[in-house]
């Protein structure tokens, strides 16, 4: 009877192993021009997920490229973010990044935004969830229009 319930655990638990289903990603909720004390803007965006799972597990954020306006802005590689059970979760991408970046470009472009009042943001690249062993990529490519003064 003890081998039997120990075949049994077993096979359990190799069913829910195989169950394990990506998060579902719902899109970015925001993106937030930030300035910091010492003179730098941070770009914050929120990828919003919903997990299905019964497992939590991680998220890795690994090499999304940041382009405002068409031009690169930065890499985001960012730290790991535990993903909660059966609910929707929020995990923020921040990029620090110096004002003079838009000096350095092209300053009609620089004049076209601040006279319209907004950025053009582009996410690109891919996040890592890792559950049990599990370790399946999403995809990212969005794009918002920021507002530059309220």
């Amino acid at each position: 009877m003890r081998i039997f319930f120990s075949f049994l655990s077993l096979f359990l638990l190799l069913q829910s192993c195989n169950m394990v289903k990506a998060p579902e990603f719902k899109g970015i909720t925001h993106i937030d021009l930030k300035k910091k004390e010492n003179g730098k803007l941070i770009l914050v965006a929120y990828a919003k997920y919903h997990n299905p799972n019964l497992l939590g597990g991680k998220f890795k954020v690994k090499d999304i490229q940041v382009l405002v306006n068409d031009k690169f802005l930065a890499n985001l590689n960012s730290e790991t973010y535990k993903v909660p059970t059966k609910k929707d979760f929020e995990i923020p991408l921040e990029v620090d990044f110096d004002p003079n970046y838009f000096k350095k470009g092209n300053l009609l472009d620089a004049l076209n935004s601040a006279i319209n009042n907004k950025l053009k943001v582009h996410y690109q690249g891919k996040i890592y969830y890792v559950s049990h062993g599990i370790n399946l990529p999403y995809q990212i490519n969005y794009t918002q229009d920021v507002k530059l003064f309220n």
